[in-house]
């Protein structure tokens, strides 16, 4: 299973967007006013120096996989950026005396750098994170040395070029702010459609609920034609309502949702091969065939990243392809060895596949 990698696709009906960003690129950044600082050293903002300030949780899956990142980083830059880490939207208040710092000491050397957590008044988390419209972690704010914010974003997508930035002095918080905002206002325009969406899907989720998977199929046919908009999310209900009700087809899923315009992001096309061959037994050999040439689009989209390949590998397999499973799955744990995005997690489980696969 890969808890860690993937926005399923279903999860975009959940999206939620803040309507009213206060904090944006340009502003003075708020206090950083959080409660204990867990590992490291206090650190103050506009004091000459850029900070980068990068909220996580224990819970977060995600954020497991950008620590390894922002030790990289920090160690990069030591002496010219500072990096704190701080813990918010824990599960329960007593977590940030106990898991936090249980957290903190399991990743080691691999957490170096500062690390906070959140206040009982929830400051950070009401004057960062809801203040800048931001509903998902991690999320990372690039602080300049004059204590303006610089950047906002996925620590994993943009921070270190942001960073590069503003220690050369090319980065222009205008422009930047300017296309901040158009972001925004793109993602509001998305929540309205998505909140649509939910109304048009509302008769299949409940046929879901019913177990009614053949009426889920004949529901989701009729939306094909008339919400073209809507056809990634409709081929995903399609194709788990026929796993789920054991009702065949899956290849002609694939081979509809194949030429769609998302289907040309890898990390999508892996998604969708991933609810395909995760679990044996769920669909037919011409359903495994699919996956296994729409694995080779994803492939030739980006051909050096491990999980993509890993995916492709398992694909192979299950389609009764074993020796091209064996050797794509030792591929995939060659780049593994320098893929950044791949933690100890994911790579333990790529080791798991090839003693499956007999390699």
């Amino acid at each position: 299973m890969k808890p860690l990698r993937f926005l399923p696709i279903l999860a975009v009906l959940s999206v939620a967007v803040s309507a009213n960003a206060a904090l944006t690129v340009g502003d003075t950044a708020p206090a950083l006013k959080v409660t204990d600082w867990v590992k490291g050293s206090p650190v103050e903002l506009g004091k000459g120096k850029p900070v980068v300030v990068e909220f996580w949780a224990t819970w977060c899956g995600p954020c497991r996989q950008t620590i390894p990142h922002l030790t990289e980083l920090a160690k990069k830059y030591s002496g010219k950026v500072d990096f704190v880490g701080v813990s918010i939207w824990e599960s329960q208040p007593g977590d940030y005396k106990t898991k936090v710092p249980a957290f903190v000491k399991e990743f080691g050397d691999k957490m170096n750098y500062n690390v906070a957590t959140e206040g009982p008044d929830t400051f950070m988390a009401k004057n960062w994170m809801s203040a800048a419209g931001e509903n998902g972690i991690p999320t990372a704010f690039l602080i300049d040395g004059a204590g303006k914010v610089a950047w906002i974003g996925h620590p994993m997508v943009g921070l270190e070029e942001a960073v590069d930035g503003v220690l050369s002095g090319k980065i222009d918080l205008a422009k930047a702010k300017k296309e901040r905002d158009a972001a925004k206002k793109a993602e509001m325009e998305q929540a309205a459609i998505q909140e649509q969406m939910q109304k048009k899907l509302a008769p299949i989720q409940s046929m879901f609920q019913k177990k009614n998977y053949s009426g889920v199929v004949t529901e989701v046919n009729k939306l094909w034609a008339k919400e073209p908009k809507m056809r990634l999310i409709l081929g995903s209900m399609e194709m788990s309502a026929r796993r789920m009700g054991k009702l065949g087809g899956i290849d002609k899923v694939l081979n509809k949702l194949a030429p769609l315009p998302e289907m040309n992001d890898p990390m999508m096309i892996n998604q969708v091969i991933w609810d395909v061959v995760e679990n044996p037994g769920q669909t037919d050999a011409a359903g495994y065939k699919a996956a296994v040439k729409l694995g080779e689009k994803m492939m030739k989209l980006d051909p050096t990243n491990a999980m993509n390949m890993d995916t492709y590998a398992l694909a192979l397999w299950r389609s009764g392809d074993k020796v091209k499973a064996i050797s794509t799955q030792k591929k995939a744990l060659e780049l593994a060895k320098t893929d950044k995005r791949v933690d100890d997690q994911t790579r333990g489980e790529m080791e798991g596949r090839l003693r499956e696969f007999g390699g």
